[in-house]
């Protein structure tokens, strides 16, 4: 494992795509390509808490001020930035995803007297941020990731799973699957459900397969296997049967990194909740190179890994003898 740079900042938010990457700081948010010296374009933060995606041709932001209830997301140039538009929506943003010709958007309402909050799904246009439809479900947890599988946007809630028409909202399915992380996979889901990986049936909202014990965290496919995050360590399983082919505990105590888990340069890049990084080889499990680090954002570019460490953000690719 290789240092490309590394540079100091305190980082909100972290996300990639293709070569680039971006991050917000409490004043700034900047988009680099990776082993660049200078970042491509630095975007004055309209805001402290942000939530972040990146794609080929925008920056999308999402910005909760504080003592308000509503938020805002912003439209940029990734290139020059510049803003192309911006709209208010109400609650605490939890999350964007751009899926299509829209922008997938979920914000979080302040709790009623059972403790349950108002989740509000919000499907707008990419173009202007207009509103094609929102939908809302009360709920103690919220909103996950999304998948879209055909006309079907599929959103856990870590204590269930819905199924809403992109073309309209409607609801077509409230499962009680405590699902974190769907992952589109052949018109399935391949999901942390219920503390297992499992792939879901959307016919049915059965199982065709299910392995692992205490998962935890999102799913990453590489070829023919699917490796996953659990309470202690990390599994892989065959995508097709669910046969599992190896596990590793990888932590003394158990703790909860659902999303420090990638891909690059042939090897899974697992970040501990013990302060631990490894690289492990997809097909055995075997750890090719651990490093410390207390790690809370990591994400992969085709050129390398980026993580947030102990207030220092490290571009990292694999060596030439790993």
């Amino acid at each position: 494992m290789t240092t490309v740079q590394s540079f100091t900042n305190n980082l909100t938010a972290l996300t990639s795509h293709g070569p680039s990457y971006a991050f917000a700081t409490g004043d700034q948010i900047q988009v680099r390509d990776f082993g660049s010296s200078k970042p491509t374009t630095t975007i004055a933060s309209p805001g402290s808490s942000a939530v972040l995606e990146l794609t080929d041709s925008t920056l999308t932001l999402g910005v909760t001020p504080r003592e308000t209830e509503r938020s805002t997301i912003y439209r940029f140039d990734p290139e020059t930035g510049e803003q192309r538009t911006q709209a208010q929506l109400t609650g605490d943003i939890e999350l964007i995803t751009e899926v299509g010709d829209a922008l997938v958007c979920g914000t979080v309402e302040s709790s009623d007297d059972d403790g349950r909050s108002v989740n509000r799904i919000s499907l707008l246009e990419t173009a202007d941020l207009s509103q094609r439809w929102t939908n809302t479900v009360r709920n103690k947890a919220f909103p996950g990731e999304t998948a879209q599988i055909d006309e079907t946007l599929h959103i856990g809630f870590e204590n269930f799973l819905v199924g809403f028409d992109m073309a309209d909202g409607t609801i077509q399915y409230r499962s009680p699957l405590n699902v974190g992380y769907p992952t589109a996979y052949e018109g399935d889901l391949i999901a942390d459900a219920d503390r297992k990986l499992r792939r879901i049936n959307l016919q049915t909202l059965g199982y065709e397969w299910s392995t692992g014990t205490e998962v935890s965290g999102r799913p990453v496919i590489v070829g023919d296997l699917v490796a996953v995050p659990t309470t202690n360590g990390i599994l892989a399983a065959d995508r097709e049967s669910g046969e599992k082919y190896w596990s590793r505990t990888l932590e003394d105590v158990s703790g909860f990194t659902p999303e420090l888990l990638a891909y690059h340069g042939g090897l899974f890049w697992y970040g501990t909740a013990d302060e631990q990084l490894y690289g492990l080889v997809p097909t055995t499990g075997e750890t090719a190179f651990s490093m410390a680090g207390d790690i809370d954002f990591l994400v992969a570019t085709i050129n390398g890994v980026v993580l947030h460490s102990d207030f220092e953000i490290m571009e990292l690719t694999v060596s030439a003898a790993e």
